[in-house]
């Protein structure tokens, strides 16, 4: 199956850390579910922070949603495997389950879409800070930047986490939207949308009805 990505319109560089900034090393591969988890939920967030933080941006919408993307759902899926390594609550074992199901309908647009050749030019300017599209994205990786109040307990730990986690996601998904031309990786980002903001409002309300385990 093809992935066509609209390319980035060219336009010329004007200085050599421009070409640097754009044209960096190859795209990072498409971290894999079954990757081992951290030894905590708290360690499993700042490392998908990190990885954030590594991706190559090249200045094109959809490429640099699918490479951000590939990355934030990985670090989903190593929550989830956390808690379905050592979560005692059912409801929240079969979410986590649910994590890891519903990320792999994303997975092969995501992939396809980091296996192409970086485009010859680009849409916007990865380090100019007044870009929309760099604000947005900055928007919705802020606050995983900052860990919660946990309340202790594993299990709701995992809902808090991934509360924070999918509100990002979504925020992530949204940008592509407004911004990106690719059919199926906006389809992937409307289906994110979809579900994640559903599955925030169960975490949400798990954590109400469980007043013991929070603060």
């Amino acid at each position: 199956m093809a992935l066509a990505v609209s390319g980035c319109t060219s336009e010329p560089d004007d200085s050599a850390a421009h070409e640097a900034e754009v044209h960096g090393p190859a795209k990072p591969a498409l971290a894999p579910a079954t990757a081992a988890a951290p030894l905590n939920l708290a360690d499993s967030l700042q490392l998908m922070v990190r990885e954030l933080d590594a991706v190559r941006r090249l200045g094109c919408w959809d490429e640099d949603f699918a490479a951000l993307m590939a990355v934030h759902h990985a670090g989903a899926q190593r929550l989830a495997a956390v808690q379905l390594s050592r979560g005692k609550d059912s409801t929240l074992r079969a979410m986590a389950q649910q994590v890891l199901k519903s990320h792999e309908k994303d997975t092969h647009v995501l992939a396809l879409a980091l296996k192409r050749e970086p485009p010859a030019g680009q849409e916007y300017r990865p380090g100019n800070r007044k870009d929309p599209f760099v604000r947005r994205i900055a928007a919705a990786l802020a606050p995983l930047r900052q860990l919660p109040v946990l309340p202790g307990s594993l299990d709701a730990d995992f809902a808090t986490l991934m509360a924070l986690h999918h509100r990002s996601g979504v925020a992530l998904a949204q940008a592509e939207l407004a911004f990106g031309r690719n059919a199926e990786l906006r389809e992937a980002a409307r289906r994110i949308v979809r579900d994640q903001q559903p599955e925030i409002k169960q975490f949400q309300r798990w954590l109400q009805t469980h007043p013991t385990l929070t603060p």
